[in-house]
C-alpha cells in the first residue's frame, strides 16, 4: 500500500488521471442509467396507449352487438336494422361517425363502420379506436335480418 502512495506522490499528473477515469466512469454510469429508464417508460406509456385503444374498441363493439343481436331483451328481433346505416347503392356505411375525446384518454376516437357482402348478404361490423396513437381494430361478422334477427357467424 505504501508503494501505491508512494507512486501517486511521485508522479504528480497520475493522480490526477486517477481521479479524471473514475469521473469518467461514474458519469457514463449516470448517462446509461437515464437513457435505459427513458426507453423504459416510454415503452410504458405506449403500452398503456394500446390498452386503452383495446377497451374503447372491444367496449363498443359488445354495446352495439348488444343491440343487433338483441341480447338485452332475449327475443329474435334487432333492436336495431344494419341496413338503415348503409346508404343505397352502397354497401357500407357508418353505426357510429368518428367520435373524439374521451375522459382520461388523450387523442382519442372510435369509429364503427358496417358493410354488407353482396355475395352472401353478411355483414362485418369494425370498430376502429385510437388512443394516443394507438389503434386497435375489432371486426365481427354477422348473418340474418333484422326482423329475423342477426346472428354472430
Amino acid at each position: 500500500m505504501r508503494e501505491k502512495v508512494s507512486l501517486l506522490k511521485s508522479n504528480r499528473g497520475a493522480s490526477l488521471v486517477l481521479v479524471s477515469a473514475f469521473c469518467v466512469i461514474i458519469i457514463g454510469i449516470a448517462i446509461t442509467l437515464t437513457v435505459i429508464s427513458s426507453l423504459l417508460l416510454s415503452k410504458a406509456g405506449s403500452v398503456k396507449s394500446q390498452g386503452q385503444a383495446y377497451e374503447l374498441a372491444t367496449s363498443f363493439s359488445s354495446r352495439i352487438e348488444e343491440l343487433i343481436l338483441n341480447e338485452s331483451a332475449g327475443g329474435n328481433k334487432s333492436c336495431i336494422d344494419l341496413d338503415t346505416f348503409i346508404p343505397l347503392g352502397n354497401n357500407e356505411g357508418d353505426i357510429i361517425p368518428t367520435t373524439y375525446g374521451f375522459d382520461g384518454i388523450p387523442d382519442s376516437s372510435v369509429t364503427a363502420h358496417i358493410s354488407r357482402d353482396a355475395s352472401d348478404g353478411h355483414y362485418t361490423l369494425t370498430v376502429t379506436a385510437t388512443a394516443a396513437r394507438e389503434t386497435y381494430i375489432k371486426t365481427t361478422e354477422y348473418t340474418g335480418s333484422a326482423s329475423g334477427g342477426y346472428t354472430r357467424k
